[in-house]
């Protein structure tokens, strides 16, 4: 080895500098830095999360508003459909045959229809196969051929008291009249409907038959709301639609479909139940005519100038069961529609002027129903006006008793 090299060898080595371990101030002031953001950073992934767990949620709820909300308009579209497959006339056999002219029949002073000609049959729902005329349940009249008239009192009657009158209804105050439109005549529907408040309306419909579904289809030709506000575009609409803001009890006889309203109108009559087949309506200037079209049964007499005729099945009027009847009734002062009522046209007999005929048959001329004031009180119920003095007086028979003993005699009926 030469001495160059064992110098090289021997030489100590120099030991390594130390590490200086100490931050420096931009590597403290880059950490100061990154702590707040890394801060931030978990603040809005947790931000971010909570908003992704808040759109699935409501994600979840659109849905299942929707299943509900198609659950509903199927029901709706079923309940519809229901609606208008019923009062669809069937062939009718039996029961007895009935034509009015020039009637107005009243099931109260404020619900009366008029008829200037008027065929139907009345039909037993009993087992006995009698037209009890007493129990107005008892049988259905079904209509063939005429027309009747309708006032708007009426129609608006049946709408407030039979309609309308439930529980939390939305409509309230209804009225009805007939306005003329140029040349036309409208029906104006005005009241007070509930929409987080109560908003008074008024309303120019249009009124058709629909004879597929005999249905009578009020639409909407006119809205206005607070006396002056233009509403018809509201309700075109599909959450303000009138099938959403009128809620309406289980009915059979009225339902809403979208804007339209259909009305089975006999069905809001009290009994006895009246149905047939509507061809037409059209609106009078003061009335509401609504016609049927039928096969009319052949009656005689029809050509008469008698106001009811009454032929054929078997029929009871108080407590006379008539077989094969031929009763025929005329207006004892006719120089307007002769006014009757099913309800107290007993009491009407004693005062009528009555013939039996050499062909079975029962003529009758009588008074007009109401004419006499308060005359059931004395006929149905006789206690409630006697004194107590006049009790011990013997007392004779009744004007309908002894009517009913004629009757019973020459017809040969047991009762």
């Amino acid at each position: 080895m030469n001495r160059t090299e064992s110098e090289h060898t021997d030489k100590p080595k120099t030991p390594p500098m130390p590490t200086n371990t100490t931050p420096t101030n931009s590597q403290l002031t880059n950490a100061a830095r990154d702590k707040p953001l890394k801060r931030y950073q978990i603040i809005s992934s947790l931000i971010i999360g909570a908003l992704g767990l808040i759109i699935i949620f409501e994600t979840l709820i659109i849905l299942e508003q929707r299943r509900v909300a198609a659950q509903v308009e199927l029901q709706a579209q079923q309940a519809y459909g229901r609606f208008m497959k019923q009062g669809k006339t069937a062939s009718i056999t039996g029961g007895s045959n009935i034509l009015l002219k020039n009637v107005q029949y009243c099931w109260s002073k404020e619900t009366c229809i008029i008829t200037d000609h008027l065929s139907a049959t009345a039909i037993p729902l009993n087992s006995g196969n009698n037209v009890l005329f007493d129990d107005l349940k008892s049988f259905i009249v079904e209509v063939h051929n005429g027309m009747v008239r309708i006032s708007p009192r009426t129609l608006q009657g049946m709408f407030n008291e039979s309609v309308f009158n439930y529980p939390n209804s939305t409509l309230r105050d209804l009225t009805v009249n007939i306005q003329k439109a140029g040349q036309e005549n409208r029906i104006t529907l005005a009241g007070s409907l509930k929409y987080f408040l109560w908003i008074p309306f008024e309303m120019d419909t249009n009124l058709k038959v629909d004879q597929a579904s005999n249905t009578l289809v009020i639409s909407v030709f006119k809205l206005t709301v607070f006396g002056f506000i233009p509403a018809t575009w509201l309700i075109e609409l599909k959450p303000f639609n009138l099938e959403k803001l009128l809620t309406l009890p289980q009915n059979r006889y009225l339902t809403v479909h979208q804007n339209l309203m259909m009305v089975k109108p006999f069905g809001l009559f009290p009994p006895p139940r009246i149905n047939g087949k509507m061809s037409n309506i059209t609106v009078l200037p003061q009335m509401i005519q609504l016609s049927f079209t039928g096969k009319e049964p052949t009656m005689t007499d029809a050509n008469s100038n008698y106001s009811i005729l009454v032929q054929n099945g078997n029929t009871q009027f108080g407590s006379i069961r008539i077989m094969d009847p031929n009763v025929k009734v005329r207006d004892l002062n006719p120089k307007d529609a002769f006014r009757f009522s099913l309800l107290n046209y007993l009491n009407y007999l004693p005062l009528s002027q009555i013939k039996l005929g050499s062909d079975s048959s029962v003529s009758l001329a009588m008074p007009d129903n109401d004419s006499i004031p308060d005359i059931g009180k004395s006929i149905l119920h006789p206690k409630n006006d006697l004194k107590p003095q006049q009790k011990s007086f013997p007392q004779k028979p009744s004007g309908w008793d002894r009517t009913k003993s004629k009757l019973k005699k020459w017809l040969h009926i047991n009762n």
